[in-house]
């Protein structure tokens, strides 16, 4: 099996854009993806700039900060300060497809403007599980040929008959309480009981920093993922089982099973 080990939220904040580079350089992250409206996007784009990390997928958001659009030209997004809606608040509202679509492209864009090679597409929150976001993202992933997180069966079977790219098992769960040494290993072992050619497994490494502090409400947890993500008998177990690190630049190679 071939293991995608994704680290979410690359661009939050400096912190923990300095916790992914750990986990990547010394530990089993092997992929990640950047949030383009952040206080760290900056940050995070002078890294990949600079080629200490060669690609990035893109973390495209609805839900945190300011959008890149005008709000204006985004109002089924926005609340009435311009900032993006909180997830259940932009799922209760009517949601403009070519909004979505518009906003998205500027995400994209805005990246691969600064001449970063992009790996992939995911969202933070999972808003691709509205049908209106995901047939946006759909759009915007044919038009540049990029492959998509898909968080379920269905969703899958869907993004394969439109010819767009992705993992055939994912696994969001390492998260929070659930994070822990022993809960990485069975989390991992049931991928490889399911019979996947392709498992992503969803982290959160970081350090905290004060920008996450005022930000978010996980903070420490970070912290917690990263020493195991950066810990030998980690990257050890996973030889054991004779599972492969990858990302999603691997995928060609490797058609969902």
């Amino acid at each position: 099996m071939l293991l995608i080990v994704n680290a979410d939220d690359f661009g939050y904040t400096v912190g923990v854009n300095r916790g992914i580079i750990k986990a990547m350089e010394c530990g089993v992250v092997t992929s990640t993806s950047m949030m383009a409206n952040q206080p760290g996007t900056g940050d995070a784009l002078a890294v990949l700039c600079r080629g200490r990390l060669k690609v990035t997928g893109v973390h495209l958001c609805l839900t945190a900060g300011r959008p890149l659009c005008d709000p204006a030209a985004v109002p089924s997004l926005v609340d009435g300060r311009g900032w993006f809606k909180k997830r259940d608040a932009l799922f209760a509202g009517p949601l403009n497809a070519e909004e979505v679509r518009r906003e998205f492209l500027a995400q994209v864009e805005k990246v691969m403007t600064a001449g970063v090679w992009i790996s992939h597409l995911d969202t933070h929150h999972h808003v691709h599980t509205h049908p209106v976001i995901l047939e946006a993202l759909l759009d915007v992933a044919r038009r540049y040929g990029l492959p998509v997180r898909s968080l379920d069966t269905s969703m899958r079977q869907r993004l394969i008959r439109q010819g767009v790219p992705t993992t055939d098992y994912f696994c969001g769960d390492w998260f929070g309480e659930q994070v822990s040494g022993e809960s990485f290993r069975r989390l991992v072992t049931t991928g490889l009981q399911s019979s996947a050619v392709v498992m992503e497994l969803m982290t959160h490494p970081g350090i905290v920093d004060e920008e996450l502090r005022q930000r978010s409400s996980y903070t420490w947890q970070r912290e917690r993922e990263l020493a195991i993500l950066c810990d030998p008998g980690t990257k050890e177990w996973l030889f054991d089982q004779g599972v492969k690190l990858g990302s999603y630049l691997d995928l060609a190679g490797f058609p969902p099973g």
